[in-house]
This record gives structure tokens, C-alpha cells and sequence, in this order.
């Protein structure tokens, strides 16, 4: 067999989607290193500026943390850095280098916006987006207490689904959350197909992870309700949430949302793909 790619990889999708989940059960392999969190797209390295408009020396501690950087080594990385992509390559890999692994995936919700910057930096790169039924992604916003009006929420949905919708090409694999959830041997064989990595029956079991949230936790004082759902087990039992959650007419709001901005039909789809309806 030919030896893997060193390509990195890049997943994306909406908040609480399984963008976590599917970036823990990838880190499993082998061959792939899976951290936390870059926010790279929002760094503006020429003005010194990271993630919100914060120092970039901020983000560069804070970030290098994430990847068991120490603050000095982050800046001596940050300095050799000409922006922010040399960076993260900087970053990422060295984190792959320490865990003997050949290649990274970088997972940041938002991966799914900037295809067109990921291509432009890293030729070659494989890119995956996660969908969720959105009734259930709503549902688990509100659990967290975050975006949790129909009107808001549908904004979110509509940028990010709609611009999954607009992008084509080899280098993209879509898959639904629901399935990595209900039948992971099967997904992951296609993702790994998809990275034109060896079969691993360890990428489709996971037991739980604690580590991310108490490193992000530590860096950050914040306790990140997607990180401490990472501590449990691969479970079903978050498919269907939001029944008995969203009344109905909020649920209208969210279709309503969809149509407004012409993703009505798609909305409609990814719905009715969901198993049980």
C-alpha cells in the first residue's frame, strides 16, 4: 500500500454540529494529529491582531497552549512566521512531530467559509463538512445558551449551510452527523477513503476525552459545554433532541429562515434524510 498523504486536513461545519466529535474519532489514527481550535481565518497577522481584535501575542500564547507550545516557544515560532498560515503550518505540525504522526487536521467550525483560502494556502488539502439536522443543532444552541432565537440561529444556518451548498470539488467530503453517530464504521471507512488513509478500526470507536476541555479550560478560565460533551461516549441519544424541546412555532421560524434565503428546499432535504423521519 502507498504510503499516506502528508496533506492536511480541515473540518468545518456549523456549531454543534459534531465538528468535535468527528475531529476526536480522526485524531485516533495513527497517521493524523487532531487539535483543538485555531480560529485561523480571523487572525489578521499584518496588523498584530488575533482572534476578535485582540493582541496577537494574545492568541499566539493562548493558541500555542492549545498544541503543548510553551509561551516562549509559541513566540520564537511566531516570529519565524510571515503570516498567520506559516503559523499554523508551524504550529500543527510540530504538534504531529511530537505524537509521530505524519500529517494534521485542523478543526474550526468556520474551515466551511474559507474554503477558497484554504485551497489558495494549502494545495492539496482534504476538506470535511459535517451536517447536522438543523432542528437538533438549534436545540443543542439552546442547551448552551447561545444563538437561541429562530431568527438568529437561522442567519447562522443559512450562511454556513449555504455556503457548504456553493462549494464543489474532489477535495470536499460531506457527511451527516447522524451517521457517524449510527453506524461510525461506516462513515469513518468513508472518510478515511475520502484521506486516502489506511482502515483503523480504532477511528470508529470512541470511549470519551477529557484532556481538551481541561487544556482549554486552563488557558482560557472557560468551560466549553462541546468539550465537556466530549468527555462522554459515542452514544445515539442526541439524535432527535429537539423533540419535546422546540415548540412548533419556532421550528416554522427556522424553516421560515431557510426559505427566506432561498435554502428552503435544501433545509427540506437535510431534514428528511434524518433517520427516523
Amino acid at each position: 500500500m502507498p504510503e499516506s498523504p502528508t496533506t492536511p486536513i480541515f473540518i468545518g461545519g456549523l456549531f454543534k454540529s459534531g465538528t468535535s466529535l468527528l475531529r476526536a474519532m480522526l485524531g485516533q489514527h495513527p497517521n493524523i494529529a487532531a487539535g483543538l481550535e485555531t480560529n485561523w481565518f480571523e487572525v489578521d497577522w499584518p496588523a498584530g491582531r488575533g482572534r476578535g481584535g485582540e493582541p496577537l501575542a494574545d492568541y499566539v500564547g493562548r493558541t500555542g497552549s492549545f498544541f503543548g507550545f510553551d509561551p516562549s516557544a509559541a513566540e520564537v515560532l511566531a516570529g519565524k512566521s510571515t503570516d498567520v498560515v506559516a503559523f499554523v503550518d508551524g504550529l500543527l505540525g510540530g504538534y504531529a512531530n511530537r505524537l509521530g504522526k505524519r500529517r494534521w487536521a485542523e478543526k474550526t467550525p468556520g474551515n466551511i467559509l474559507h474554503v477558497a483560502r484554504i485551497r489558495e494556502a494549502w494545495p492539496g488539502a482534504r476538506i470535511l463538512h459535517i451536517v447536522r439536522d438543523p432542528r437538533d443543532v438549534f436545540a443543542s444552541l439552546r442547551q448552551a445558551r447561545k444563538w437561541d432565537t429562530a431568527a438568529e440561529f437561522g442567519a447562522r444556518w443559512c450562511a454556513f449551510l449555504g455556503a457548504a451548498a456553493a462549494v464543489r470539488g474532489t477535495d470536499l467530503l460531506e457527511l451527516r452527523y447522524e451517521d457517524l453517530v449510527t453506524n461510525p464504521e461506516a462513515t469513518m471507512r468513508r472518510v478515511l477513503e475520502h484521506l486516502e488513509e489506511p482502515w483503523q478500526p480504532e477511528v470508529a470507536c470512541f470511549s470519551g476525552q477529557a484532556e481538551d476541555f481541561d487544556r482549554v479550560l486552563a488557558a482560557t478560565g472557560k468551560a466549553s459545554t462541546t468539550l465537556e460533551r466530549l468527555r462522554e461516549p459515542l452514544t445515539e441519544r442526541r439524535v432527535g433532541i429537539w423533540q419535546g424541546l422546540i415548540p412548533d412555532d419556532e421550528l416554522a421560524g427556522l424553516r421560515a429562515a431557510a426559505v427566506e434565503h432561498g435554502l428552503g428546499d435544501l433545509y427540506d432535504r437535510i431534514v428528511s434524510q434524518t433517520p427516523g423521519e
